[in-house]
């Protein structure tokens, strides 16, 4: 399966990247959230609050700490929109981003699990985490294993990261650096529009190392886009 994947996955985070789409401006600014605590190497991407995926993906990612990054758009009506007497722009993750090395990534490749079959994959199509409570997170698989029994041991956990997110929530986007003991940490932050399923594609340099991983949530419609 051939894809072609879009400038942006970079692009963002860069400031006062802008893109058009739908008679809207989606003008993006990058937010650090620190570092990721990476013990295993093994990666998991998920929802935090729901837990479908607790299996880390099949690469082995760099072990260390390392930036996570979030591409943030301000979402505008157009002036060819009849909704451009909006004032305020409307705020969404675009894209959340580890940070392995700062070398320029020359391929792309689908974040997959153990038993992906990226050959059954039909044009649009992807794996993704599934998303319930509009919110997307990276952790190493330390943390997961720690974060579930944290979860299992106090029926409030839930809850109190929920409310530790809502600390700096702005409409409509939210995020949290979490520590949760034994050296392990982990990075939540809203989804673009919510609820979903949502694709992550690492980044290789031009050695064939990681250097990226990049969690798209899916505001910019590329793969139609590029079907066309």
């Amino acid at each position: 399966m051939s894809v072609t994947y879009p400038k942006l996955f970079e692009t963002a985070f860069v400031e006062d990247t802008a893109f058009e789409q739908d008679n809207y401006e989606y003008r993006l600014y990058r937010q650090d959230l620190g570092h990721l605590q990476v013990k295993t190497g093994k990666l998991i991407a998920n929802d935090p609050f729901v837990m479908f995926e607790t299996e880390p993906f099949k690469e082995s990612f760099p072990k260390g700490s390392f930036p996570v990054q979030l591409a943030i758009a301000k979402v505008s009506p157009t002036a060819a929109s009849s909704e451009a007497e909006v004032q305020d722009p409307d705020e969404r993750v675009a894209f959340a981003r580890i940070v392995f090395a700062d070398k320029p990534v020359v391929s792309w490749k689908m974040a997959i699990w153990e038993n992906s079959d990226v050959s059954q994959l039909a044009a649009n199509e992807f794996f993704g985490y599934g998303v319930d409570s509009g919110t997307g997170s990276f952790m190493d698989e330390s943390a997961c294993q720690l974060l579930e029994k944290k979860m299992d041991k106090d029926d409030t956990y839930v809850e109190q990261l929920s409310k530790e997110m809502d600390h700096i929530y702005k409409h409509t986007r939210s995020w949290l650096t979490k520590e949760i003991g034994e050296g392990n940490n982990i990075m939540m932050f809203s989804t673009g529009w919510g609820d979903g399923s949502y694709a992550s594609y690492i980044g290789y340099d031009a050695n064939g190392e990681i250097v990226r991983l990049v969690t798209d949530f899916y505001l910019f419609d590329w793969m139609e886009i590029a079907g066309e």
